[in-house]
């Protein structure tokens, strides 16, 4: 019965190590490496942004990487945590639920200043480009080609 309870427990820690790697791969990889780029790529190549529209929107960037950049140090430490709780207790407690809650959190936080950033970019477009700004968000929203 030993045995079995040793492998039941390692079970459980690789299951969790393999969701928190998977959230982090897509946070990391997928998200960033699909939709970043593109935006990018549309705010500064297709939308024919004036100066003034260019220094706003670098303004607008520039607070956007520091909160990406702090949200992110955010779950790299809630990883860390979650390495530590594993590690103590080989067990699914209180302390790996709170290091997964905290992930998480930072993670929609991110979230949400994603939104933001975008919202804040489409406020300073004219009206033709917003649509062709709305139409590529839209796309990268809901998996589309664009």
């Amino acid at each position: 019965m030993t045995r079995l309870r040793i492998y039941l427990a390692l079970s459980l820690v690789l299951a969790v190590l393999a969701g928190v790697f998977a959230a982090w791969c897509a946070t990391h990889y997928f998200s960033s490496a699909a939709a970043e780029p593109s935006l990018h790529r549309i705010i500064h190549h297709e939308l024919d942004l004036s100066a003034g529209q260019r220094a706003r929107v670098a303004e607008i960037e520039a607070r956007y990487t520091a909160q990406r950049q702090a949200r992110e140090r955010e779950m790299r430490a809630a990883n860390t945590r979650l390495a530590a709780a594993i590690e103590a207790d080989h067990q699914l407690d209180d302390n790996v639920r709170a290091a997964i809650h905290d992930f998480h959190h930072a993670m929609g936080e991110l979230q949400l200043e994603t939104i933001r950033y975008v919202l804040d970019v489409r406020e300073i477009l004219d009206a033709s480009q917003r649509e062709h700004f709305d139409a590529t968000v839209t796309a990268s929203l809901t998996d589309q080609d664009w």
